[in-house]
């Protein structure tokens, strides 16, 4: 347990995250499970301003967009509690807005 410098690189149905390290340090890619910790308020502020300038060069696959989010989406969800903007983002992948998510290897 300690804290690393990394991008997301992909995400799986049963929650686990695959990341890049950005810190240098080995391994150079890692899995993080869902009892482990991610910066998911930060992730999504960053994937907030990605989706509104339709900029996702840096957005992984798993959240690039299919369809328009709409608007009252984009407006609303950043004031949301960590809890309800993780409801929000499985509603609209539910909704077709974002691809589904692939079983981990």
């Amino acid at each position: 347990m300690k804290k690393r410098q990394a991008a997301l690189f992909s995400c799986f149905k049963d929650g686990s995250l695959l990341l890049d390290a950005r810190d240098g340090q080995k391994p150079a890619r890692f899995y993080l499970e869902p009892k482990d910790i991610f910066p998911w308020d930060d992730f999504i502020s960053k994937m907030l301003v990605a989706w509104q300038l339709a900029d996702y060069s840096d957005v992984p696959p798993q959240f690039r967009p299919v369809k328009r989010v709409p608007q009252f989406v984009l407006d609303g969800i950043g004031s949301e509690p960590l809890e309800n903007k993780l409801k929000v983002l499985a509603t609209l992948r539910k909704q077709g807005y974002f691809s589904a998510l692939s079983a981990r290897k």
